[in-house]
């Protein structure tokens, strides 16, 4: 059942890029409201073998109903980007990461040393599930991001997030225009910060090919679609022009990387924060011209594939 687990909850993320799936989900969601959101919970349930504690599955339902609630107390023609859609993604955002909320209050309320005292702390119960052999997917990270899909695309849609697929010739060239402007600007940063020192590895074939996979598809088409496909988006349709929005959405990303811990620097790590802040504004630039989250984070695996080879 745990490898059940992982397949499911992989099937059900990569078929919401396919449009009959998302009209199958359109018709449960008409005929059913928001309560088949809790269909959610199968990939955790299926991950413990059917014995969750009472306190987990009230810890993973408050997680579902939380930003479902508010989505569904928004007013129907408020504008983008608006405090309900902020505290959904924030209520969305504190299940994946809650370590770095409390490294921001850390910051935020000098005095009280929140990351000593929480460490380790956990809004969700952990539970893995094996995707194949070697290959373990976080069951309650990619439950939360699945809602988000089902959430943005499906029960309250945001429009233009362009999760999907079909990608051209000419998504291909500013794929790769924005990894070369990465490259251009970010390296000279990385250097001159010390964030970037040159050590390079030489991993199997077989290892490359998981870390491009598994990479795109478990860490940058997710962040994509958080980032640019939500935050970008809406940012962009509030403001009314996308430069603004751009700018704003990277900084947003760079700071989600503050409690990131790399070889030469601790949290709150302020260089990383830097660098993804500039790599957010590429993968911005890639969104902004494709209008398809699934490109821009080509260039997202792309730089972090470089990254792990030649600087890890």
């Amino acid at each position: 059942m745990n490898i059940l687990s992982a397949w499911l909850i992989i099937v059900i993320y990569l078929a919401l890029a396919c449009p009959p799936w998302r009209n199958i989900l359109h018709y449960l969601r008409k005929h059913s409201g928001d309560w088949s959101i809790v269909l959610l919970f199968l990939p955790y349930l299926l991950a413990v073998g059917f014995h969750p504690s009472i306190t987990d599955v009230c810890r993973f339902l408050f997680c579902l109903a939380l930003p479902t609630i508010l989505l569904r107390i928004r007013p129907q023609h408020a504008k983008p980007f608006d405090i309900y859609q902020i505290l959904a993604i924030l209520a969305l955002w504190i299940f994946i990461e809650p370590d770095l909320f409390v490294l921001l209050f850390d910051l935020i309320i000098p005095g009280i040393d929140f990351t000593h005292t929480l460490t380790g702390f956990s809004l969700l119960p952990e539970a893995k599930a094996m995707l194949v052999p070697g290959v373990d997917i976080p069951v309650r990270t990619m439950t939360v991001i699945v809602l988000s899909f089902f959430l943005f695309l499906i029960y309250y849609p945001v429009t233009n997030v362009g999760f999907t697929f079909y990608i051209g010739p000419k998504d291909i060239r500013y794929a790769l225009i924005g990894l070369f402007a990465f490259i251009i600007v970010g390296l000279p940063i990385g250097y001159g910060i010390g964030f970037l020192r040159f050590n390079p590895t030489l991993p199997g074939f077989m290892h490359i090919a998981v870390r491009i996979i598994g990479g795109y598809l478990l860490v940058a088409l997710l962040e994509e679609f958080f980032y640019r496909g939500i935050i970008q988006n809406l940012l962009s349709q509030r403001f009314g022009r996308e430069w603004p929005a751009l700018l704003l959405a990277s900084f947003i990303f760079g700071l989600a990387h503050l409690n990131n811990t790399t070889k030469y620097f601790s949290v709150p790590n302020w260089p990383y924060v830097l660098m993804a802040t500039v790599a957010g504004i590429c993968y911005g630039w890639i969104w902004i011209k494709t209008k398809k989250v699934t490109v821009s984070a080509i260039t997202h695996m792309l730089v972090n594939l470089i990254w792990y080879v030649l600087f890890r």
